[in-house]
């Protein structure tokens, strides 16, 4: 009897001393830096627009790591070009599970989030999105999370503007057809316009690439409508509205969160007037935006006004939240903490997620494009 006590002691007392030494080894690999990769476009079409959102992974980063890491180990963020493209986003992807990175925050175009979110999710590799609102991004598995509305709710808030507030009845719809988020937009504006009363009196085609949109612009012209809809982003946006303008076309411009003040640059005061949605704006009076912005100045000697920053602020922060809640960096235990996130306090508002990893208390906000500025015009709730 006493020799099969003392088996169950020694049974117990080596499972203790197993559980002692993995945890002494899963401290000791912890205690080096945490790799997180950051996948944007620094080259090609989207890298101008992607640009603040490596300088927001980066503000967000070094914030983390001056107040000490994360459970002691500082952060180490990995910057990886994506090349504008979905096959240089699925080869970034790749590369950061080779690195091995706790989680990944990316991409902004959509296009490039759903190659990513395809090889992160069979690595079960935590992503946050800080600004692809396709639906079908986050719908690729339960690692994959966003920080920006989607666009099922902006095609509607969209939609509601342009028959409420602006009063428009009638509308030309252009579309880029290389890109998910354009695509997915414009499906979602038209099919909420029509259940209102509205009607679509022409859907154009063009090429993010293109220089020249005589051909939609034309038709465009010829349907006089009360409203012309370019879910676009902001090099071919601008081309459009500078164009249409040389054309004599007075039909009130309306766009997406695809759109930001880049949109100067190719068009100049032709888009004064334009409305947009944007998650965020330099002047909302959530503490956390206002602290963002006094570390931006800090740094950078001016104020912030690009949305994509505090959104790839928030979504590093996010991270960081969890791991916190977690306590740990296991990534399967990180995962479970985002998908239980609520009430997240964040640069661009209040975040919970629902089932799918969408928020789901997000304001969109409605933007005019003023003398070369951009001023609030009002704020939508969910």
């Amino acid at each position: 009897m006493k020799k099969h006590i003392r088996g169950i002691v020694f049974f117990l007392i080596t499972l203790l001393l197993i559980f002692v030494g993995r945890t002494l080894i899963s401290q000791a690999s912890a205690s080096g830096p945490v790799k997180i990769a950051a996948i944007f476009a620094k080259t090609g079409i989207a890298a101008k627009d992607n640009k603040s959102a490596f300088e927001g992974t980066r503000l967000a980063v070094k914030e983390i790591n001056s107040r000490g890491g994360l459970m002691g180990c500082l952060l180490e963020l990995i910057e990886i070009d994506n090349k504008s493209t979905p096959l240089g986003s699925k080869l970034a992807a790749e590369q950061a599970v080779k690195h091995e990175v706790t989680a990944v925050i990316g991409a902004v175009w959509s296009s490039h989030s759903l190659t990513i979110a395809r090889v992160l999710q069979k690595a079960e590799i935590p992503m946050i999105s800080p600004a692809s609102t396709k639906p079908e991004v986050t719908l690729a598995g339960n690692y994959i999370f966003r920080a920006i509305f989607n666009d099922i709710m902006q095609g509607r808030v969209l939609a509601q503007f342009a028959f409420i507030d602006i009063g428009a009845r009638t509308s030309v719809v252009l579309k880029n057809i290389n890109e998910e988020y354009c695509l997915t937009l414009a499906k979602y504006f038209v099919e909420f316009f029509k259940q209102m009363g509205g009607k679509v009196l022409y859907e154009g085609n063009y090429r993010g690439t293109a220089v020249d949109f005589t051909d939609v612009l034309t038709e465009a012209k010829k349907n006089r409508p009360n409203i012309i809809f370019v879910p676009g982003y902001q090099r071919d946006s601008g081309l459009i509205l500078s164009q249409a303008r040389k054309m004599g076309i007075k039909s009130q411009f309306l766009g997406g969160d695809g759109w930001g003040d880049q949109m100067y640059d190719y068009a100049g005061e032709a888009i004064d007037g334009a409305c947009y949605t944007v998650q965020w704006h330099p002047d909302v009076p959530f503490p956390e935006s206002i602290y963002l912005q006094n570390i931006y100045q800090r740094k950078y000697g001016n104020k912030n006004t690009e949305v994509n920053l505090p959104l790839t602020y928030d979504s590093v922060m996010l991270f960081a939240d969890a791991v916190r809640r977690a306590g740990s960096f296991d990534r399967k235990k990180i995962r479970d903490a985002l998908s239980e996130t609520k009430g997240f306090s964040g640069a661009t508002g209040n975040i919970t997620f629902d089932k799918n990893g969408d928020p789901v208390d997000k304001q969109i906000i409605i933007l005019k494009f003023e003398k070369g500025a951009t001023v609030f015009v009002k704020s939508i709730g969910p």
